[in-house]
């Protein structure tokens, strides 16, 4: 279960702030990341008393991925690795949809 060595690498971003009473720590976790979200949050809610963030909410935003084709040049989502354009072409570059980013950390 990698999912929990990614929670405690998020720990360690915010440990900065727990003097701060933190309320939420926001994520980008992408679709095509091979990150669970339920396994994420499972880990958070099981670490979240022993990193001082017993009241803090873990909010996962878990955006599809987005591709561009190089055949018929249009923006397409895909929701996981594989699968065509639906023009049918494999041939696309990956644009978006593998990030896992800390992008808000709200405080009481």
């Amino acid at each position: 279960m990698h999912e929990l060595s990614i929670i405690q690498a998020l720990l360690q971003q915010v440990r900065p702030y727990t003097d701060k009473n933190i309320r939420r720590i926001c994520i980008e976790v992408g679709g095509l990341s091979c990150v669970d979200p339920d396994r994420l949050q499972f880990c958070f809610e099981m670490v979240k008393e022993e990193a001082a963030l017993s009241k803090a909410e873990l909010v996962i935003d878990n955006p599809c991925g987005q591709a561009r084709c190089n055949n018929c040049q249009k923006l397409f989502e895909l929701v996981r690795l594989g699968l065509p354009c639906p023009c049918g072409s494999y041939n696309y570059t990956l644009i978006s949809g593998q990030q896992l980013t800390l992008t808000e950390i709200e405080f009481t």
